[in-house]
């Protein structure tokens, strides 16, 4: 069967540093529906914490996707907190309760249809986001080339992992995710440019920029690789390196956010 779900694609900028985000078709292995939960813990107590759920489904017959009522949806931490999340539509568990704590392991509890599906998840040190910048390079034709520069520090020591998500005018435009492996200790100055809109002049520019886990960062990373070769696609592609135990797709992903906004010139 196919699912049609975000992924992250690599791009080469400068120092092979970013990677994006695009809609692909993956073949999974499994004929049969497979439940798949995607959520999101942050330390932002201004939005209720988001876990969403719901089944594939038989794409010989239709190419939906059936979100999941009825599931017992319960996150704690190793500090003794525990809070059951509340369905506030089809799929969508939320709780405004629990917000996330840097340096906290979070897990992750879903019961459904009689089987239990659970997931940990370490909160990694927030990373400070200083400013962002746009940087302008000639285009062809005598345009010019607009990329969004997030300045922060990376600090010392390889291990440190970031997702950004942009947007241009409130609308979501792409995501991008890369390490620190030719960054570590130094302050970045690379910009993010969209291949799916150009940013223009007076443009309003918003990043969403995430401090994510070594696994969380890795099921990103294995979704990029079932994209690659002709096509956008592998010959047998696998399933995404998932970090949520009891055979469920998805991810859980316990992260740091910080929004900033620049007015493009």
């Amino acid at each position: 069967m196919k699912n049609s779900i975000y992924i992250l694609g690599f791009f080469i900028a400068s120092l092979s540093l970013f990677s994006c985000e695009k809609v692909i078709d993956i073949e999974f292995n499994e004929s049969e529906a497979l439940l798949v939960i995607e959520g999101e813990l942050t330390d932002d107590s201004t939005n209720p914490q988001t876990i969403t759920i719901s089944k594939t489904t038989d794409f010989q017959t239709t190419n939906d996707q059936l979100f999941v009522s009825g599931a017992i949806v319960l996150i704690t931490d190793d500090a003794g907190n525990s809070v059951y999340l509340s369905e506030t539509s089809p799929g969508k568990y939320q709780t405004s309760t629990l917000a996330g704590v840097p340096g906290r392991t979070y897990n992750l509890s879903v019961t459904y249809d009689g089987k239990s599906y659970t997931s940990t998840c370490k909160m990694p040190v927030k990373t400070t986001l200083d400013s962002l910048s746009i940087s302008k390079t000639p285009g062809f034709g005598g345009g010019i080339n607009r990329s969004v520069v997030p300045h922060f520090q990376d600090p010392e020591g390889k291990g440190n992992f970031y997702r950004v998500r942009m947007f241009i005018n409130d609308e979501f435009i792409e995501s991008f995710i890369y390490d620190d492996e030719f960054l570590d200790g130094n302050y970045n100055t690379q910009g993010l440019q969209s291949f799916n809109q150009a940013i223009n002049q007076l443009d309003t520019v918003a990043l969403q920029f995430m401090n994510v886990d070594e696994k969380v960062h890795f099921y990103f990373e294995s979704l990029e690789a079932n994209s690659s070769g002709p096509g956008g696609g592998v010959a047998s592609p696998a399933n995404p390196k998932s970090n949520i135990v009891g055979g469920a797709l998805g991810y859980f992903s316990a992260h740091t956010s910080q929004y900033q906004t620049i007015i493009s010139d």
